[in-house]
């Protein structure tokens, strides 16, 4: 679980390093997707531009869920759950910065939103097991 200490320049770090990186994939994606749409003969529609431009969007889910998170971070709500307040465990912070729910909560919670889990339904069904019992998997 998260100190009141921790999350602070450590946890800024590793989401600024994450949001620079999304940004640059983002970029590519965008140029790679405008290259396959220019390059089309006749303008008409490519499979290659059409998952780009997937790629493309799901990558910007990515780098907003990324900002939502040093939001909440400046706002002194990170690594808490935003459903029932929980901390969120360090060990799934860790895999996954933008998480926004404990694992109790995030087994139903489906982000309809955006269409996509806010963390991996298996991990939170084992992380959640494992902080039920106080056993391993």
């Amino acid at each position: 679980m998260l100190r009141d200490g921790e999350c602070g320049p450590r946890w800024r770090a590793i989401l600024e390093d994450r949001w620079r990186d999304r940004v640059q994939e983002i970029t590519e994606l965008s140029l790679a997707y405008h290259s396959a749409v220019a390059s089309a003969p006749d303008g008409s529609d490519d499979k290659r531009a059409r998952r780009l431009l997937r790629r493309t969007v799901a990558a910007r889910r990515r780098l907003a869920d990324t900002e939502d998170a040093l939001t909440r971070l400046a706002a002194g709500g990170f690594g808490r759950c935003e459903q029932c307040a929980a901390p969120i465990p360090v060990v799934l912070l860790a895999a996954a910065p933008e998480s926004r729910y404990c694992p109790g909560c995030a087994v139903g919670a489906f982000e309809t939103t955006t269409g996509h889990w806010a963390v991996p339904p298996l991990d939170r069904v084992r992380t959640h097991d494992r902080a039920a019992t106080g056993r391993g998997a």
